[in-house]
């Protein structure tokens, strides 16, 4: 057979096929198009034709109401409304999952006051970050993501205290010495983050992420960056007609050892303590009216390799456990308005594995060949909470009680708050008796705004140890006032504080025993506010009178920030700008290390720290492209005596949402 003509034919056939094809498509696009004609807006056509059969069946007709045309017409245009109906019914706001109460603000402004949105585009990597707003806040930090976090309050450790969902995050690991590390609190899982500043200690109460759409949500976090920085973080989460909820998030992150650029091949061989996490939160519950009842859990394990320090100065081991914190809440009524009841079962358990590595602990089997290692501690504590309160306008009130079984013995500690005023007068006290470190405090607070530009607030803490601890009463006195002057609030005041006792950091490698500090004064200064149309400014800063273990003697945080929406161009705020340049300065910092062999105190002291930092956030819908750059001028700096922090690293990724 001819090819050529075989050719032909095919093409003939393949052209039918497409005529065939477009035919049918445009009976049924103008089928659909009739079909969405109102029955009203058809015109009669007036045209002058012959008087046949075949003309008239292609005559559009009036359709008289009541007739059968009309019944399809109707039934059309009912079917489209329920569809629209079925379509946003899919989108149904359920009952909110219980919320904890949150204290009412004695700031002169929200600024430590974060929701969800907020949190994210802080540039802050774990509660560290932003703690460090907080004027008298000293925040360490052993390296990069993997590395040591934690901050102490005036020098203390234990006056930072973290409340998840009005759980206490209470310190267990053990080798931890009863400090907190921050890497164990995920900031990617909450909803809301407020701290709360008395003048004695810092309350920082968490609310864990909550949905309430019947229509599924995902969220995809991917990020990379310096020091071979890789993670992955994902979120889902869904509410059911019948009130029901699940939520799942699972984040896997990881450096590797040695500064490796993500623009280049080069780097360094810096043991700087990188590692791994992986994190895993999840929720199942049910919400409807005024009733919760829910089942919430975070597993968080890590490892971390040794770091190296400076000669002369003690190195960190490494590090592989994990945490698991859970609850189970039976609550009755919202913590915003009215009546509220609140009672929760909850854990933590804590596993420190065997550390293996040649510069710590070797450990061999007898073949050479293969490293032993084994866990060498577990810890558990369950705490039970029970709460009620009432909030009506303009005042609240609470009551709680939490129980802590503690190698067999059971304590009590029992809380109340009270708070009442508006926007121009309020008061407020916090009292609680903690039986598991055996120490009442009584918090007093004050805030009053005569006029639009004036603003002073005061705040008093009153710490009773008992007798067996060897501790002093404390009084701690907070004074500030505030000057508005057009869109910048100036403010001053001053700190000031008796003597103290508190324990130092085992965490951070120190040695474990009990310091005292004498009364000490710190004056605090700030302007935050708007400077020109979205850039803001943001300026904390505090000066002691006398130096202290654990405390800089002068620090203060700037952060220049646009943020901006471009209303004028995105009316629907489609689009997003957010880019901040943080500058953070602080004296030295002394820390307690033991008695040498010639009976004299082994202080060792960090070098002044110059930190220049940026960051800068792109949204476009829902997806935000993000970029930072820690210590911007690459310069050596550290937050621990001996250990050094990272000269400079980069992180870039992308946050995307998704309605399904």
């Amino acid at each position: 057979m001819n090819p050529v003509w075989t050719n032909r034919v095919a093409l003939g056939q393949v052209r039918r096929v497409l005529w065939l094809t477009a035919a049918v498509l445009g009976s049924l696009v103008a089928a659909d198009v009739q079909g969405q004609v109102r029955p009203d807006s058809v015109r009669r056509d007036t045209t002058a034709v012959r008087d046949s059969a075949a003309v008239r069946d292609t005559v559009p007709k009036k359709i008289v109401p009541g007739s059968p045309e009309d019944s399809v017409m109707q039934a059309r245009i009912m079917a489209r409304m329920d569809s629209i109906a079925r379509f946003r019914a899919g989108d149904t706001v359920r009952a909110p999952i219980a919320h904890f109460e949150s204290p009412k603000g004695i700031e002169m402004d929200d600024r430590l006051r974060f929701d969800r949105a907020q949190i994210l585009s802080s540039g802050a990597l774990n509660l560290a970050d932003l703690l460090d707003r907080v004027p008298g806040v000293t925040s360490f930090r052993s390296g990069w993501l993997a590395g040591i976090h934690a901050a102490a309050y005036n020098g203390d450790f234990s006056r930072i205290r973290i409340f998840l969902d009005g759980v206490e995050m209470d310190a267990v690991e053990a080798r931890n010495g009863g400090v907190l590390d921050l890497d164990d609190v995920p900031l990617w899982t909450l909803d809301e983050l407020v701290i709360e500043r008395a003048a004695g200690e810092v309350r920082v109460w968490l609310r864990s992420w909550s949905y309430t759409k019947t229509i599924p949500y995902t969220r995809v976090d991917i990020f990379t960056g310096d020091r071979n920085t890789n993670g992955f973080r994902g979120l889902f989460a869904r509410r059911f007609d019948n009130g029901f909820i699940l939520q799942v998030g699972a984040q896997q992150a990881a450096t590797q050892t040695g500064r490796v650029s993500a623009f280049s091949t080069t780097g360094t061989t810096r043991d700087a303590g990188d590692g791994s996490q992986q994190v895993i939160n999840s929720r199942i519950g049910w919400s409807r009216n005024r009733l919760t009842v829910d089942l919430y859990g975070t597993v968080s394990t890590r490892d971390r390799d040794p770091q190296l320090a400076r000669e002369g100065f003690s190195d960190l081991p490494a590090f592989k456990g994990a945490r698991r914190d859970g609850y189970l809440r039976a609550a009755y009524g919202d913590t915003l308005h009215g009546f509220w009841s609140q009672a929760i079962l909850s854990a933590v358990a804590t596993r420190l594995d065997g550390i293996v590595d040649s510069a710590v602990a070797p450990v061999v089997s007898d073949s050479d060949s293969v490293v032993v290692a084994k866990s060498d501690s577990m810890r558990a504590r369950s705490q039970q909470l029970i709460a009620v309160g009432y909030r009506g306008r303009g005042w609240q009130y609470s009551v709680l009680n939490r129980v802590r079984a503690v190698n067999g013995e059971t304590f009590h500690a029992p809380a109340l708050r009270a708070s009442i005023g508006g926007s121009r007068l309020s008061g407020g006290a916090y009292a609680e008796r903690r039986g598991i470190d055996s120490t009442t405090r009584l918090d007093l607070h004050g805030r009053i705004e005569p006029t639009r530009w004036l603003v002073f607030t005061l705040s008093q803490s009153f710490r009773r140890p008992t007798s067996d601890t060897d501790r002093p009463n404390t009084a701690t006195t907070r004074a500030e006032a505030g000057l508005r002057l057009r869109n910048l609030l100036f403010s001053g005041g001053v700190l000031r504080e008796d003597t103290v006792a508190f324990t130092s950091p085992v965490l951070l490698g120190a040695d474990n025993a009990l310091l005292g500090a004498g009364a000490a004064t710190g004056i605090i200064g700030g302007v935050r506010g708007r400077l020109y149309k979205d850039v803001r400014l943001d300026v904390q800063g505090i000066r002691w009178s006398s130096a202290q273990f654990n405390r800089p003697r002068t620090a203060v945080r700037t952060e220049l920030a646009l943020v901006s929406e471009w209303r004028r161009r995105f009316p629907k705020g489609e689009f997003g700008f957010n880019a901040r340049l943080i500058y953070e300065t602080r004296d030295a910092v002394s820390l307690f290390y033991g008695t040498r062999a010639d009976e004299t105190a082994d202080i060792r002291t960090t070098v002044p720290a110059n930190v220049l930092s940026g960051m800068m956030e792109i949204r476009i819908q829902r997806a935000t492209l993000f970029y930072m750059y820690r210590n911007l001028t690459g310069g050596d700096y550290e937050q621990i005596p001996g250990l050094t922090m990272p000269p400079a690293v980069q992180m870039y990724g992308v946050r995307w949402e998704f309605f399904n």
